[in-house]
């Protein structure tokens, strides 16, 4: 064979491979993005009970303590209490706080960064996590949804303390 042709059959084959090695790559670096586990959730993350007729207020009265519990939803790139999007959360200095979430639509999440509170990432059949902190501090913080780039997009809204 023509050496020429011989270098031209190499270069095809190596571009071949040079693609194939790239597919690869995009694939798993993909992959190890969508399908990492986040056991790196900061904040108290648990599953939630069973709902009966002590827990269906917004503001369950245990024995020595109050909880101020929010049922939020995630669905297209916003938050939703009771159909109001993004709203305010507002609670008092110390009020022990109970975030219940669940997602109607897409992967998301719930966090607030300065008190160390965050959900796990949801999608619609995973059902509702939940996350109990303490409003140990005052001022407004923004509460967000850590995927991608939904926060950057409008999934996020203000917790404020009193």
């Amino acid at each position: 064979m023509n050496k020429i042709y011989k270098l031209y059959l190499f270069k095809k084959a190596m571009k071949k491979s040079l693609l194939a090695v790239l597919i690869i790559l995009i694939i798993a670096i993909g992959a190890f993005y969508f399908l990492r586990s986040d056991s790196s959730v900061t904040g108290n993350a648990i599953a939630i009970p069973e709902k009966n007729s002590a827990n269906e207020n917004s503001e369950v009265t245990g024995k020595a303590e109050s909880v101020k519990t929010f049922v939020i939803t995630g669905d297209h790139l916003r938050f939703f209490i009771d159909g109001v999007e993004n709203p305010e959360i507002k609670v008092k200095q110390g009020d022990k706080v109970r975030i219940e979430y669940s997602s109607t639509e897409g992967f998301h999440d719930w966090r607030v960064d300065e008190f160390n509170a965050a959900t796990e990432k949801v999608k619609p059949e995973n059902g509702m996590t939940a996350v109990e902190f303490i409003a140990d501090q005052k001022g407004t913080f923004e509460y967000y949804c850590s995927v991608g780039q939904h926060r950057a997009n409008g999934m996020k809204g203000n917790l404020i303390v009193e």
